[in-house]
């Protein structure tokens, strides 16, 4: 796993991200820094790592997107004032909860095929015509990593899922996208209202939902 502090003061407050499967820390550089608090961003769970030292921080808040959201669930993290799990569940490879089995093989088998790729990339920002290059930039679909090593992570993480218990709950909150494409808001729907978590919805989010967020300060607020 890889962190970088993507914003960082003298602050005793701390909001930890982490990104979806695939993603960068360059994702969201476009945004405003933090106010008042530091920012942790997590990344590439080819390798389950700890966290760097966090001990010095008075509050903590977590929000974790995607494949993140299990991610953050199977690392030590320090208590949290809030956590949040965004277009996620702790059971993200499961017909019920979660992608179905074959649909994330499926996506593992053809990661390196250009055209699976686009397809999937539209799929995640929510697309209708192919191509619009404004959307795609400012919805952070094309970060700056190889489909090789995508593609390994991809597989990294289902081996990892499928060989571990479900990770305790740390959630208290779930924001649910209505349009999301790659996690069915219905199997989120389902899973967090099982482990009896709020659930918010996003009717019209797309399952990268943060097109529309150009500060960190938003994402400490979300709620």
């Amino acid at each position: 796993m890889k962190t970088i502090f993507a914003h960082r003061t003298a602050s005793d407050r701390l909001l930890i991200f982490f990104n979806g499967w695939g993603m960068d820390n360059a994702l969201f550089q476009r945004w405003r820094g933090a106010g008042g608090f530091d920012v942790l961003v997590a990344w590439d769970y080819t390798r389950l790592t700890p966290l760097p030292p966090l001990s010095r921080y008075r509050e903590v808040r977590l929000v974790a997107w995607s494949l993140g959201v299990w991610a953050a669930a199977a690392t030590p993290l320090p208590p949290l004032a809030r956590a949040t799990a965004v277009n996620g569940t702790l059971r993200p490879i499961d017909a019920d909860c979660g992608i179905k089995p074959a649909v994330f093989q499926g996506t593992i088998d053809n990661w390196l095929d250009d055209q699976a790729r686009e397809r999937f990339r539209q799929r995640v920002v929510g697309m209708a015509p192919a191509g619009d290059a404004s959307v795609a930039a400012d919805a952070g679909a094309s970060p700056g990593r190889q489909p090789l090593d995508q593609r390994d992570e991809l597989q990294a993480l289902l081996e990892h899922i499928t060989t571990r218990t479900e990770p305790a709950n740390i959630y208290d909150l779930a924001l649910i996208g209505g349009r999301d494409r790659i996690f069915p808001s219905l199997s989120q729907r389902r899973f967090w209202r099982r482990a009896a978590v709020v659930c918010r919805e996003w009717p019209e989010a797309p399952h990268y939902p943060f097109a529309g967020i150009s500060s960190w300060q938003e994402l400490w607020n979300l709620e």
